[in-house]
């Protein structure tokens, strides 16, 4: 393990998904071939997050998958027709990666940020646009693992936002009765914040059609990094 985290350690921006995951996680198996490094781990799935910059190290390292290996997470779009060439893909969320630089400033907040409670799990699930990929439990999960910041009317939720089992900023949602009145921009300087004072790099995934929340993330300073996506494969079939 140490050897592997001296290497993605040389990248934190694009290896600090896989850092972050680790940290919370653990790994169930993790291989090395040269620079590049596959680690296999256990959130909600069992995913394989692999950090490579050689397609002939990536191609060792896929030796090691076996047929229970069916999600993917942070694959790069070079990787794509390598790793999944021949195999039978269920499903593909694609994301642009951003960070929020160390040299940036941030504004103090204006509003009281709030940690979330356990209760609103059930509303946070519910009203996310992602419930394919998520579960209540995921969320629980997340409040006890990772940071969970909310903004509270008349004590029920307007808005929040927590962080993924990979630390990427997410879950961003503001109820809409309370929309128009900077809640999302106030939570993400929130969020960043709680991150910087961890060590951790701030960074977010963002559909790129999602223009929305692109601009609010653009907008508050993030810096885009690259396209990475998450993939679900059949179990055990080929082509």
């Amino acid at each position: 393990m140490r050897e592997a985290r001296k290497i993605l350690e040389k990248d934190r921006i694009r290896n600090c998904n896989v850092l972050n995951f680790i940290e919370d996680y653990g790994a169930e198996n993790l291989f090395i071939e040269g620079s590049s490094v596959m680690v296999k781990g256990r959130s909600d799935h069992l995913w394989t997050y692999i950090s490579s910059e050689s397609e002939e190290e990536l191609k060792i390292l896929m030796q090691n998958l076996t047929p229970e290996d069916q999600h993917f997470a942070i694959i790069e779009d070079w990787m794509m027709p390598i790793l999944f060439h021949n195999r039978r893909i269920i499903w593909t969320l694609s994301c642009m990666k951003l960070y929020f630089p160390d040299d940036r400033e941030l504004p103090e907040n204006e509003i009281r940020i709030s940690e979330l409670s356990p209760l609103d799990s059930q509303l946070i699930y519910q009203s996310s646009n992602y419930q394919e990929f998520t579960s209540v439990e995921y969320i629980l999960e997340r409040m006890k693992k990772g940071i969970g910041l909310g903004i509270y009317e008349k004590e029920k939720p307007a808005a929040w936002i927590l962080t993924h089992d990979d630390g990427a900023m997410g879950f961003l949602h503001v109820m809409p009765d309370y929309r128009r009145n900077g809640y999302a921009f106030q939570l993400t300087v929130a969020m960043i914040r709680r991150l910087r004072e961890e060590g951790k790099v701030p960074f977010v995934h963002i559909e790129e059609e999602n223009e929305k929340s692109m601009n609010l993330s653009l907008n508050a300073g993030f810096v885009k990094d690259r396209r990475i996506h998450w993939v679900k494969i059949e179990k055990n079939r080929r082509e």
